[in-house]
């Protein structure tokens, strides 16, 4: 599958996916709530070891964060605001 790039025009957030070249314009919709734009700009597409990712995979709901209930499956994690999971490489 291949992996697309996307930017936020509001708040600059760098983001990629893996998704289906069926669903590649699908909506993208940033931590800010603002919907990313393709990142066509040719670079590096490998990050540096000690890179920060946000995975919408692993999201929480808000509520389990504030509990503490979060952390007794995935101890020491980090979450924006929203309850996704911070990521390093």
């Amino acid at each position: 599958m291949p992996l697309y790039k996307y930017v936020c025009p509001k708040c600059g957030q760098l983001t990629e996916e893996l998704r289906d070249m069926r669903y590649r314009n699908d909506e993208c919709l940033c931590v800010c709530g603002k919907e990313m734009e393709r990142d066509y700009t040719i670079g590096r597409s490998n990050q540096p070891a000690n890179c920060e990712r946000i995975s919408t995979a692993l999201g929480v709901h808000v509520s389990q964060i504030e509990s503490g209930e979060v952390y007794k499956v995935h101890p020491g994690a980090r979450f924006t605001p929203d309850g996704y999971m911070i990521l390093e490489n």
